[in-house]
């Protein structure tokens, strides 16, 4: 006796599923750092207890976000005229961003040389705001684990 069994999909079918899924994911990660990204900014330039006399320090802090070494988004802006800032961060985000050529990378900089300095005089440039995306990002890469689990 022979069981005929008919599919009720096919391959293609599945294989568009399994990219939608795929899309999914992808977009919910970016969204997720990019939320990390904006917080950790917003954060560091509104919250450090130093006095940034040029702007420079401040224009420094930004965030990059890659996709297999591909830059997807990103936050530099100028801060008190403080352009040469600017361009530190940029810098040490294309700098950092060498060592992860593959996954999805976060990235985030105070691009002045200085900083460093200025944190070891007990000032806090981005250290707060660094502990702080950590957890977030710990937070969000469980709750993507949870939702990948429970997809059926």
């Amino acid at each position: 006796m022979v069981i005929k069994v008919k599919p009720k999909y096919t391959a293609e079918q599945i294989r568009q599923v399994l990219a939608d899924r795929v899309a999914k994911l992808d977009k919910a990660i970016i969204s997720n750092f990019r939320y990390i990204g904006e917080k950790f900014v917003k954060n560091a330039r509104e919250n450090g207890n130093y006095t940034d006399r040029t702007g420079n320090l401040r224009s420094s802090i930004g965030y990059v976000i890659l996709k297999n070494g591909a830059q997807v988004k990103e936050n530099f802006r100028s801060v008190s005229g403080g352009k040469d800032g600017l361009n530190q961060a940029k810098q040490s985000a294309k700098d950092a961003a060498k060592a992860f050529p593959k996954g999805y990378v976060l990235i985030v900089v105070a691009g002045m040389d200085y900083a460093a300095a200025v944190e070891s005089r007990g000032y806090d440039v981005i250290s707060s705001s660094s502990t702080q995306a950590k957890e977030d990002l710990r937070v969000a890469i469980e709750g993507l684990k949870k939702r990948i689990d429970n997809v059926r």
